[in-house]
């Protein structure tokens, strides 16, 4: 598979197939803490980087053979999935194929395009992120492309809460030092308060960031966070959902989902439905193959593609 990679496990999908609809690493913004890497082409161009037609012939044949669904599939993975003129499309005929809803992970930055909103608004979930509502936080842990700016990301948000009657989980991320003041939570406080997603869902820099300044707050202060920002918000836990033991990934299928996000083991012991120890020793032999790396973050091993 190309452009399907997992199902991962994801704190707040549960067992999410991602769907990419971008190269890797095409985005409008370059963000401190982005696990995938640097941004390596920073556009607002919206096109067909990958054509549908293969994107869903992809899909097609996983769900012809799955002997089991995901709880989501997810539009996300390397880039910004808006950024995909076809978004509209893949989102329609993904419903057509399956009853499995579909969510899109969106750093919103194109949400004020009346165009995307149309063809977004046909998801389940919508995922949209926003991390500083400071102009000058906003261009420091975004870096966003040229013309960007934090007010119009909040308009879009505005705009789409108006026009979806659907799920909306807006996720904020914290990052020492930066956007975790108090000032700045208040900011935050004072936008959602406007916006009114479903659910505000705080998360840090727990996997390896693009960036050493992007450095991760405790569970602790995630909590004090939350109690101030108020009812409704959540601290987003490490997953802890059921084991699907019917999904098994092949090697390659395994290095493609590291190729998109660094796991660690216990994640892809979830995964696979397999013991600890297996997969251990499955991700040791990659290693020494010198297929895959490691990295530590707060303690944790993440094994992920070079």
């Amino acid at each position: 598979m190309k452009y399907l990679f997992g199902p991962v496990p994801s704190r707040r999908l549960g067992m999410s197939l991602g769907v990419d609809l971008i190269p890797p690493k095409t985005c409008p913004f370059d963000c401190i803490y982005c696990e995938v890497g640097p941004t390596t082409v920073k556009t607002r161009e919206r096109r067909e980087y990958i054509p549908a037609q293969e994107i869903l012939a992809e899909l097609e044949e996983y769900l012809a053979n799955a002997s089991q669904n995901p709880d989501y599939i997810t539009l996300a993975g390397s880039g910004e999935p808006t950024l995909n003129s076809a978004l509209g499309r893949i989102i329609r005929r993904t419903k057509e194929l399956t009853s499995t809803p579909v969510a899109v992970l969106t750093n919103g930055a194109l949400l004020s395009l009346p165009e995307v909103r149309r063809e977004i608004v046909n998801a389940d979930v919508i995922l949209p992120s926003l991390d500083a509502v400071t102009p000058a936080l906003f261009e420091m842990i975004n870096r966003p492309v040229a013309g960007l700016t934090i007010g119009a990301l909040i308009t879009g948000l505005h705009h789409l809460r108006a026009e979806y009657s659907g799920q909306i989980w807006l996720e904020i991320l914290l990052l020492r030092g930066l956007n975790d003041t108090e000032t700045e939570l208040a900011n935050l406080k004072k936008a959602f308060q406007t916006l009114q997603p479903d659910r505000v869902q705080l998360n840090t820099a727990v996997r390896p960031a693009t960036e050493e300044t992007a450095k991760p707050l405790t569970p602790e202060e995630l909590a004090a966070a939350a109690s101030f920002l108020g009812e409704g918000t959540e601290v987003i836990a490490d997953f802890s959902g059921s084991v699907h033991p019917t999904f098994i990934l092949t090697d390659s299928e395994l290095l493609a989902t590291l190729a998109r996000r660094p796991q660690t083991a216990r994640d892809l012991a979830e995964v696979l439905g397999m013991p600890l120890v297996a997969v251990m020793k499955r991700l040791d032999h990659l290693f020494r193959e010198g297929r895959v790396s490691r990295s530590q973050r707060q303690n944790r091993i993440f094994y992920q593609t070079h």
